[in-house]
């Protein structure tokens, strides 16, 4: 089984507000057999037990609600025989459980699919979709507080700069377009998802944060 295949096999289920208006576009697949620091999340090292493969899901969307380009990521842990047995999500630089035996509030995983719940507009990931009424702010964040500007700095800052007319047509759109008001009401994510290598990923996210500065433009002039 290739890396892709793998990565399809042990995709999670995903599942993400009913009124969410931001689709996940990509993935950007990284498999471990040893322990050592994730290229998509450098602040990570990512644990490998002895004979197991961490399969780590970089999680590509042109928007967060407040600003445009957002990444997360799940890491699912499979041991020898085939079956998972522990995932992690990401929750704004940091990472949580997803998944473990023992964490009875979690839903098992369906056919070594974990379940992972996207917050709504930003995208983190919680093993029960009800824990983000624990943030402050997580319903305004869709409406009210929704604006911002196109990623200005980051890992692919210095491959494409946007521009201030581009920082005020995001805020726009976003402002316009994307705002919605969540229900944490749940469903599994439905369409298509690409998948690709973490490297090819890399490479693509600045000329896809330019192609959509360019559509913007043409549609706001």
């Amino acid at each position: 089984m290739d890396m892709m295949e793998l990565a399809r096999r042990y995709a999670p289920i995903i599942h993400v507000d009913e009124n969410e208006t931001i689709p996940l576009l990509a993935y950007g697949i990284t498999v471990f057999e040893e322990t050592r620091r994730s290229g998509s999340f450098p602040k990570r090292e990512v644990y490998v037990p002895q004979g197991c493969r961490v399969i780590e899901y970089a999680c590509f969307w042109d928007y967060d609600i407040q600003h445009m380009y957002d990444l997360e990521h799940i890491w699912v842990t499979v041991v020898p025989d085939g079956h998972v047995v522990r995932a992690e999500g990401s929750f704004h630089g940091k990472y949580l459980n997803l998944y473990d035996p023992d964490m009875p509030f979690a839903t098992p995983p369906a056919d070594d699919h974990v379940h992972a719940f996207c917050q709504p507009g930003k995208h983190a990931f919680m093993a029960d979709g009800q824990q983000f009424r624990l943030i402050p702010g997580w319903f305004e964040s869709c409406n009210v507080l929704a604006g911002g500007d196109v990623l200005v700095g980051g890992p692919f800052g210095g491959r494409y700069k946007p521009t201030e007319e581009d920082n005020i047509r995001c805020k726009r759109y976003l402002k316009e377009t994307l705002t919605f008001r969540p229900t944490l009401r749940f469903k599994p994510m439905e369409g298509e998802v690409q998948y690709m290598t973490w490297e090819a990923m890399a490479e693509w996210i600045p000329e896809r944060v330019a192609q959509e500065c360019r559509r913007l433009e043409e549609m706001y002039g």
